[in-house]
């Protein structure tokens, strides 16, 4: 049952994620609004590090975004804060890391940016995406729906914003 709870909290991050994004970019920062909702998605994928199945897949994803220098704006700089302080307060479970470093490195390819015909890469970031559903050949489904959830999340506030947020 808890490994559901899990899986709803995936969409749910990537919502907030997309918020903070779009308060940023859009935005240009101006709501204090993002601090609340950083601090939620921070502590939500700092939990989701801590105890889901799928720690390997997010702890990697985090990792990368500081890595390729994307945490580069005060609300996301809080969302990771919040997702650190999770961690310690949950605690970091055994990592295998084969899937971490796998995931960490799709990730930070992810945030590179290509020109040209492999632009896709870039815009839907792929990567990450690609091989967490290669895992399915493994018998770890839980990396295929953790980060195809946080998507349908991150694309929904997407949609949400279209239509109802100007």
């Amino acid at each position: 049952m808890l490994q559901y709870v899990q899986y709803a909290l995936s969409p749910v991050a990537g919502f907030l994620v997309k918020w903070v994004d779009w308060i940023e970019d859009d935005k240009k920062g101006k709501s204090a609004l993002k601090f609340p909702i950083a601090i939620a998605y921070g502590l939500i994928i700092g939990y989701l590090i801590s105890r889901a199945s799928f720690t390997e897949l997010f702890l990697g994803a985090m990792i990368a975004q500081v890595f390729a220098r994307k945490i580069d704006n005060i609300g996301h700089v809080t969302g990771i804060i919040a997702s650190v302080a999770a961690i310690i307060y949950f605690g970091l479970p055994v990592i295998a890391l084969n899937y971490f470093f796998f995931f960490l490195i799709l990730a930070f390819l992810d945030e590179q940016d290509y020109i040209g015909k492999y632009r896709a890469f870039t815009e839907y970031r792929l990567f990450l995406k690609i091989g967490a559903v290669l895992t399915v050949l493994t018998g770890r489904w839980d990396y295929a729906i953790a980060i195809l959830l946080f998507d349908v999340g991150y694309l929904l506030f997407t949609e949400v914003q279209k239509r109802f947020i100007k």
